[in-house]
């Protein structure tokens, strides 16, 4: 069976089953409840682009004026289906566009347009553009002309991520200090403008990996074909099954290759699985009761940092890594059994939150030492990484710039007793807090996540005395941010009494003292007329 027909065949999943396994139907009817959920979300092809038949061939001459055998053979070969201009890379100044209106600048000034792009030359950055291709990636010059057939014409397709401004650490700050979803985006789907500190999204270039989603620490970031609220709901029907899970691709792959699950395992197929987090990954192990069969090439940054967690607390991975459907077979009658929680995940709030709920749930009251953070390899640009906040008390003048920084409620103050508190369960590390600091009182690390009730308690990082106002005597501020003030305007001010009396009022009473001898003669010009 090819793939476009393993794909069309739902649910998604049931291709993997034994029809003689004793369970079939109880696992078809999960699958088929898990397909109805996902067919709520399918989003229609609401956007299109005409692709037309100029073909850009760029190449590097070989020598002053010729042109590489293998280039002019394909250029030749492309001319009966393309409209053909050949591109000296050594002659381009500037590449820019998108799919089906590109646009490359020479150093002569001339300005050159097409639809589609093949590369003689290595060049990472354009091939992340849809329709740029590197002739390499191709097993043969018919293919990938092939390929370039099938894009022509009207070309279709969907805006697959959704975007929350509000809730983006990048978005209209001062400084920049994530961009984690451009980091990982393979393409040009999710890119950033530092100028403007906005993201900039481009879904014609967007290939919906997912990638962008599992890494926003915030939940600004949506799969809009799986949001997170039906994921949960798929989740919600896996209880007391041994889960193997896989994408659409390789799920059609597998389908292929008449591949047949052992009869204890259900597969549940996503659009992708980097898509997922590590409160989505821990959803599917605390609800199923059993660690996880993941069919990659690699473990995401994610399900890495669950197994060091894991390890902590059980040690045993709750992750397991399947590249063969061999290795499958041999670990499913031991595959371990996890501690299972049903918790209902806060959709409305950063992720961290929800997570750090089921984290306490597993640790309770003890004590399981340090989840190192997960930094991005060579190989793997996705990371995870928690840590923790020390304040320098000498120098903090809890001024709270730092809690209008955070926006995820890791930071806060408390009114009561005046003091600055810290939750390291749901600091992003984002680090904005530290820049922020004026008096440079802040340090972060990013170790990781201390296994301990402490870390999901606020915990004081620095305290003052309540500042009272001299005339009025209500509290406006904290002893160490009034006295900053006074060493900071007192030899300014020093001439002038008034001005710093105003420094140690309250706001209200501010204007009082400022403005009192004005209004005095005022009333006393009045009275006299």
């Amino acid at each position: 069976m090819n793939t476009i027909n393993a794909v069309k065949t739902l649910p998604l999943g049931s291709l993997l089953l034994d029809k003689q396994d004793k369970n079939y139907h109880n696992k078809l009817e999960i699958l088929n409840k898990i397909q109805e959920i996902a067919d709520d979300f399918v989003l229609e092809e609401n956007k299109s682009v005409d692709i037309g038949t100029k073909l850009a061939v760029i190449f590097t001459k070989e020598s002053q004026d010729g042109i590489p055998r293998i280039v002019s053979d394909f250029a030749k070969l492309a001319q009966d289906s393309f409209e053909v201009v050949m591109l000296d890379w050594e002659s381009l100044t500037s590449f820019s566009g998108r799919f089906g209106e590109f646009i490359a600048k020479l150093n002569n000034e001339e300005v050159l347009e097409f639809a589609q792009a093949v590369l003689f030359v290595e060049e990472e950055d354009l091939v992340r553009f849809r329709g740029v291709y590197n002739i390499a990636d191709f097993k043969s010059p018919e293919m990938l002309l092939e390929k370039l057939k099938t894009n022509k014409g009207l070309y279709s397709y969907k805006e697959m991520i959704g975007y929350q401004e509000n809730a983006c650490q990048y978005h209209h700050r001062r400084e920049k200090h994530c961009t984690r979803c451009v980091n990982v985006c393979p393409t040009f789907g999710v890119g950033n403008n530092d100028s403007l500190m906005e993201l900039v999204f481009s879904p014609i270039d967007c290939i919906a990996c997912g990638a962008c989603v599992g890494v926003c620490p915030t939940n600004c970031l949506e799969y809009q074909e799986l949001p997170k609220e039906g994921l949960g709901e798929m989740i919600g029907l896996l209880r007391g099954q041994k889960v193997f899970l896989c994408n659409v691709k390789d799920y059609a792959s597998l389908v292929s290759q008449n591949q047949v699950l052992p009869d204890d395992f259900l597969p549940f197929v996503l659009p992708s699985l980097l898509m997922l987090n590590e409160n989505d990954l821990l959803s599917i192990v605390q609800t199923s009761g059993y660690a996880l069969a993941v069919y990659m090439p690699y473990l995401s940054a994610p399900m890495e940092f669950l197994n060091h967690i894991t390890q902590q607390i059980y040690k045993q991975d709750s992750v397991f890594l399947i590249q063969a459907m061999e290795s499958l077979a041999q670990i499913s009658s031991h595959l371990p059994q996890m501690e299972s929680y049903l918790y209902q995940n806060r959709y409305n709030k950063p992720y961290r939150e929800s997570f750090a709920q089921r984290l306490q749930y597993m640790i309770k009251d003890e004590d399981y030492g340090l989840a190192k953070s997960v930094p991005p390899t060579q190989n793997r640009k996705e990371s995870v990484f928690y840590g923790a906040l020390e304040v320098d008390t000498q120098k903090c003048t809890l001024c709270l710039s730092c809690v209008g920084a955070c926006n995820v409620n890791a930071l806060f103050a408390r009114s009561d007793d005046f003091s600055l508190r810290f939750n390291a369960s749901l600091c992003t590390t984002c680090g904005y807090c530290v820049s922020s600091c004026p008096e440079n009182a802040m340090t972060l690390q990013k170790e990781g996540i201390r296994l301990n009730p402490k870390t999901f308690r606020s915990q004081e990082l620095a305290k003052d005395e309540p500042f009272k106002c001299i005339e009025c005597g209500k509290v406006f501020s904290t002893k160490k941010s009034i006295d900053k003030v006074l060493s900071m305007l007192g030899s300014v001010f020093a001439n002038d009494s008034q001005k710093l009396r105003t420094i140690q009022c309250c706001p209200d009473c501010k204007v009082k003292v400022m403005f009192g001898d004005n209004r005095i003669a005022q009333q006393g010009s009045a009275n006299a007329r």
